[in-house]
């Protein structure tokens, strides 16, 4: 058995929160966790499912009179919304990763007197990369598929994304003053209740910055102009993970978690 097989029984049934400021990767570690047997769920997903497969229920009305006017829906909309998801059959048998989700600590009291959570994974960036590799490394993401890239993970071909073919924009609202907002957001709404989630022993954190003293291969290390990148943190200079680094890391972490 491989090591991504042994990775898809370790996994079997589990259910993960990924928890991490906004920038930090939770889309690509989602993605890697449903390659490997999770059901992918945030908040868009289980809004545009329940308005596709439920389109008369009273839910739906209400959450297409804020979706409609690109407001946020509130929590006692789409809550039960999510957590109307979550028991979906697929979700049932082969477990769930939450990406975004919850957002307050509102949504997080709900979701864990609901559900059982058996990991949340803390990403843990450096807030300097939080902004450039947002804003300075030409961020895009696929229009069809919301595959992610940048001047570090470029497709192989412009403007085309390698999954599904789709086109790749930059997103609008990835701005400065955008980012800066989501940054003081998450830090007085989501960490308001991180500690809540530590007390219960389900947090491991997954840093995507790598020890001085590590040894470690280029090819694992994010790169910009065929160089390896190097960012400020802590006052000190570290690499970072690429993309394929961190699936690694990722993997690690579960197989010590789990077993």
């Amino acid at each position: 058995m491989d090591r991504k097989e042994r990775i898809k029984a370790i996994l079997k049934g589990k259910n993960i929160i990924i928890f991490g400021p906004p920038g930090s990767g939770k889309g690509a570690r989602s993605e890697e966790l449903k390659d490997v047997c999770l059901v992918h769920v945030a908040s868009g997903i289980a809004l545009r499912t329940k308005v596709r497969d439920d389109p008369d229920s009273v839910l739906t009305h209400r959450a297409l009179s804020f979706m409609k006017r690109g407001a946020l829906v509130p929590d006692d909309i789409v809550v039960p919304i999510i957590l109307e998801y979550l028991q979906k059959p697929q979700c049932i048998k082969n477990g769930y990763v939450l990406d975004g989700f919850p957002r307050t600590k509102t949504q997080c009291d709900i979701l864990l007197s609901e559900t059982n959570i058996d990991l949340v994974l803390y990403l843990v960036v450096p807030r300097d990369f939080l902004f450039f590799g947002v804003i300075g490394c030409n961020r895009l993401s696929c229009v069809s598929c919301g595959s992610g890239y940048s001047d570090f993970d470029p497709p192989k071909n412009a403007g085309v994304c390698d999954n599904c073919g789709g086109n790749l924009e930059k997103r609008v609202d990835d701005t400065a003053a955008t980012i800066e907002n989501r940054l003081k957001l998450y830090e007085e709404q989501t960490m308001s209740f991180f500690p809540d989630l530590e007390k219960k022993g389900i947090v491991k954190r997954l840093p995507i910055t790598v020890k001085n003293e590590e040894e470690i291969e280029d090819k694992y290390l994010k790169k910009l102009g065929g160089e390896v990148y190097w960012i400020k943190d802590n006052g000190g200079k570290v690499r970072m993970l690429n993309k394929e680094g961190m699936k690694r890391r990722l993997y690690a972490v579960l197989e010590e978690y789990f077993q």
